[in-house]
């Protein structure tokens, strides 16, 4: 597929890879030198842009904050025997994001505009993805109203960001699980299929209870009669 986005590059002064030790990686802590950003503004969207990575302006009022209309991915990006990087199944991470936009009444990102962004930041930070066994190239794709009128409704504009973390194991050791039995992550009718920020926030609190009893993460099951395994962790 041959790109139509008109996609500016703007470069950081200084890069902050060579503070990076690549051996010891925390997960999700280190971020590469640049962020991919679209705007859904007017019924379309535009605004396309690579940029050093760093805080975005927000309003306090925007419809994120307030109703929740925050969704988003996880996907990685590896560096191939040849040295080229090579992000794994992103048009499947595409289509997801749909579903989880739907399912919040929220803007359609393109699969093209999905895809290109993660293309234009990975080719931009190439040298940040780790080529240690174990490490890859952790990027988060991540969509969110920016609305500023305090009314219940869905917004009509929308940021759409790409950033990403060079990482290692998400658990750098075996887990020890407890089956979650009292609190629910998905059921009939609910958003548990989408990848929701309150999915996860809500999620927090049956996590902490384990982690207080000595456990790591949760083998979640069903939410009416909790008697079926439906998922692991942070799983989605």
């Amino acid at each position: 597929m041959v790109s139509t986005l008109n996609i500016e590059f703007h470069s950081v002064k200084e890069s902050k890879l060579s503070e990076v030790d690549f051996s010891n990686i925390p997960f999700g802590k280190v971020n590469s030198d640049h962020m991919f950003l679209a705007e859904y503004k007017n019924g379309e969207w535009q605004d396309f842009r690579v940029v050093p990575f760093g805080p975005i302006p927000l309003n306090p009022a925007i419809s994120a904050l307030h109703y929740g209309q925050a969704i988003f991915e996880g996907m990685k990006a590896y560096k191939a025997p040849n040295g080229d990087a090579i992000l794994f199944r992103p048009h499947d991470h595409a289509k997801r994001l749909q579903k989880s936009a739907e399912r919040m009444v929220m803007a359609q990102v393109p699969e093209e505009l999905f895809v290109e962004g993660l293309k234009a930041l990975v080719s931009t930070d190439k040298d940040w993805v780790p080529n240690l066994p174990g490490t890859s190239l952790y990027m988060r794709p991540h969509l969110f109203a920016t609305d500023t009128s305090v009314g219940v409704r869905p917004s009509e504009s929308y940021m759409f960001s790409i950033f990403a973390c060079p990482v290692g194991p998400y658990y750098p050791k075996p887990l020890r699980v407890r089956i979650e039995t009292k609190y629910a992550r998905a059921f009939p009718g609910g958003v548990g299929f989408a990848k929701a920020a309150g999915n996860y926030g809500a999620s927090l609190l049956p996590a902490r209870e384990a982690m207080n009893e000595g456990f790591d993460q949760l083998i979640w099951t069903d939410g009416i009669n909790h008697e079926f395994i439906e998922e692991s962790g942070t799983m989605n």
